[in-house]
């Protein structure tokens, strides 16, 4: 076998492993891009979906505030009324 016989034989088998590995660290390069894409995107929608509940937190809070507010002027309301139901009452013996 002569020289050139020799380079030719090697050199398509050490070719072929060289694609072969570039190849697969492409193919991984490209896993790891999606997968940062996705890592990317759930945090966007976390970060959504975490703004969301903090407003709806604010709004129940505000909502139970005036509900207490709200409580505190009926009771008024029915004292208010048991006292005029009294003085009713008393105006009508």
């Amino acid at each position: 076998m002569t020289t050139y016989e020799w380079i030719t034989t090697l050199l398509i088998p050490v070719s072929s492993a060289i694609t072969w590995l570039a190849a697969r660290r492409k193919r991984r390069n490209d896993a790891l891009c999606d997968l940062q894409n996705t890592i990317d995107m759930l945090v966007l929608k976390n970060n959504e979906v975490y703004r969301e509940l903090i407003s709806t937190r604010r709004e129940l809070a505000e909502a139970r505030n005036e509900i207490d507010i709200l409580k505190a002027n009926q009771e008024k309301l029915l004292k208010e009324n048991a006292e005029l139901r009294i003085i009713v009452e008393k105006k009508t013996k």
